[in-house]
C-alpha cells in the first residue's frame, strides 16, 4: 500500500490485520474493519492544499487516504463515484427552525447510494489482490 496505511482493526474486538491480508471482516467476530493510519506520516505529507491541488472530482481525489495502491481502471468519468453536491436549502432550514442544515445529494452516484463509495474501494482492492469474485453478505436480514 503506502506508508500512511498500516493495516486494519476490527471495530468490535480490536483484532488487527496486516495490509496484505485478504480479509474484509474480522475473522473472530465478523466486525467491520477500520483502516489504521500512521497519523504522524499523514501530518507531515498530507495537507489541505495538497488535496485541493488535484482537480479530480471523484472519491479517487483522496487516493492517498484509501487502502489501494492506485486508481482503478474502472474509475472513469462515466462511472464516477463521489463528488456529489451538497446543498443548504434556505426554506427547509427556516421551516425546521435550523440555523444550519446541509443535504448531500447521493443520487448522482452510479446507483444513487452513498454505498457506492465503499463498493468502489472494495472492488479496487479486490482487483489489486487478484480476487475473481466479490460477494456481499447480508447479515441479520429477515426474509
Amino acid at each position: 500500500m503506502n506508508q500512511k496505511f498500516l493495516g486494519y482493526r476490527c471495530s468490535l474486538c480490536g483484532e488487527e490485520y496486516q495490509p496484505d491480508e485478504a480479509v474484509y471482516v474480522c475473522t473472530k467476530d465478523g466486525g467491520n474493519l477500520d483502516i489504521i493510519y500512521d497519523f504522524d506520516v499523514l501530518k507531515k505529507n498530507l495537507t489541505a492544499e495538497s488535496l485541493l491541488k488535484t482537480r479530480q472530482e471523484s472519491l479517487w481525489r483522496y487516493l492517498h487516504l484509501l487502502p489501494v495502491k492506485r486508481e482503478p481502471e474502472f474509475a472513469t468519468p462515466i462511472r464516477s463515484v463521489g463528488w456529489t453536491p451538497i446543498y443548504s436549502p434556505n426554506k427547509l432550514k427556516s421551516d425546521l427552525g435550523l440555523p444550519e442544515l446541509w443535504i448531500k445529494d447521493e443520487s448522482r452516484n452510479p446507483t444513487a447510494s452513498f454505498k457506492d463509495r465503499a463498493s468502489a474501494v472494495v472492488v479496487a482492492r479486490a482487483k489489486e489482490i487478484g480476487a475473481e469474485v466479490v460477494v456481499t453478505i447480508l447479515k441479520n436480514c429477515k426474509t
